[in-house]
């Protein structure tokens, strides 16, 4: 195989970089002062923010989680008085979640630090050209698909 020894280095630094995503998914941040938030608790109150009121099963659906994992983080938001629940207006079987005046102001605080962290990241990718970014854009789609299953090796385990 050409370039063995590059790939090997791709492959390693792949990894590498899943395993600082993973963290970085998991340590909890001070993203809105004072309050100690998890990357997918920000992401619940993001969903909310936007859409004003959301089922738990459309929260799940917009995450792209399990029911359960979404209520899992709606608990620990609710406890943190960042978001409340209500009955459905036209359906009382289900609840409704919607975001607190605490909640209301960690989202708006959270919008401006995610646009300024947007610019920081995107300037570290002004060297690039168009070619280079649809370079790493086709890797990242491939690595997706092998990480899916929808690439099929010869390896299965």
């Amino acid at each position: 195989m050409k370039n063995y020894e590059l790939l090997k280095t791709v492959m390693t630094e792949t990894r590498n970089a899943t395993l600082a995503y993973h963290n970085y998914m998991y340590t909890d941040r001070e993203y809105v002062k004072g309050q100690k938030l998890y990357l997918r608790e920000m992401h619940l109150l993001i969903f909310v923010g936007i859409s004003g009121e959301l089922t738990m099963s459309e929260i799940a659906e917009k995450m792209n989680i399990t029911q359960g994992a979404a209520t899992q983080i709606a608990g620990r938001l609710i406890k943190k008085k960042l978001i409340a629940k209500k009955k459905h207006p036209s359906d009382k079987r289900y609840s409704v979640i919607f975001l607190t005046d605490s909640g209301r102001h960690a989202y708006e605080d959270y919008m401006k630090y995610d646009q300024l962290r947007n610019e920081e990241i995107m300037s570290c990718f002004e060297d690039f050209s168009e070619t280079d970014m649809n370079i790493i854009l086709k890797y990242e789609l491939l690595i997706q698909d092998i990480c899916s299953g929808k690439v099929a090796g010869k390896t299965r385990l």
